[in-house]
């Protein structure tokens, strides 16, 4: 699963509307915006730290000369280094820090639901955002299925890369 950049905002607004219908926080109607956007910035800082972390195990592999298969490893060391989650951690460290925000806004009047219901409803919903990777994927590989054959060569990979960054595009997800 994935976050990307054009699901930010509709993620951030359907997660504030659904914890103040729940009545697990309360925000005054002229803070909403302010709410949002610290619920963007969570999600704007995951996306740095994940970049940031991706580039240094670059560097990495490239400085060591391991081979790209070492990648992963490295991705997850330095993760865990910084307490960072992500891949299959990913959802339960941004609810974290979601929670986090929320009982440190100065936007947030009271927080009156405990951590594990608000997780309870912030989960879903960001699976849901974040699920859109799996779709963009389902299209992608249907719309090479004719050089499925070619699946794993240099051509089906720049082929695969170019027609996932047109639909990114396309669904205005960057």
């Amino acid at each position: 699963m994935r976050i990307y950049r054009g699901r930010i905002e509709p993620t951030s607004d359907e997660i504030v509307k659904k914890l103040i219908k729940e009545e697990m926080v309360e925000i005054e109607p002229d803070q909403v915006d302010e709410v949002k956007k610290d619920i963007e910035s969570v999600l704007n800082e995951y996306l740095r730290m994940e970049r940031e972390i991706n580039d240094k195990a670059k560097d990495i592999v490239a400085r060591q000369d391991t081979g790209y298969s070492a990648i992963g490893r490295i991705k997850r060391g330095l993760a865990k280094e910084k307490n960072f989650g992500m891949e299959d951690d990913a959802l339960d460290y941004i609810v974290q820090q979601m929670i986090e925000i929320m009982f440190s806004s100065a936007h947030v009047e009271e927080v009156f639901g405990e951590d594990h219901d608000i997780n309870r409803i912030i989960a879903p919903i960001l699976r849901k955002h974040m699920a859109v990777d799996e779709e963009l994927e389902k299209e992608v590989k249907k719309q090479l299925k004719h050089l499925a054959d070619a699946e794993g060569t240099q051509s089906y990979e720049n082929e695969y890369s170019r027609v996932r960054a047109n639909l990114e595009r396309l669904k205005k997800l960057n």
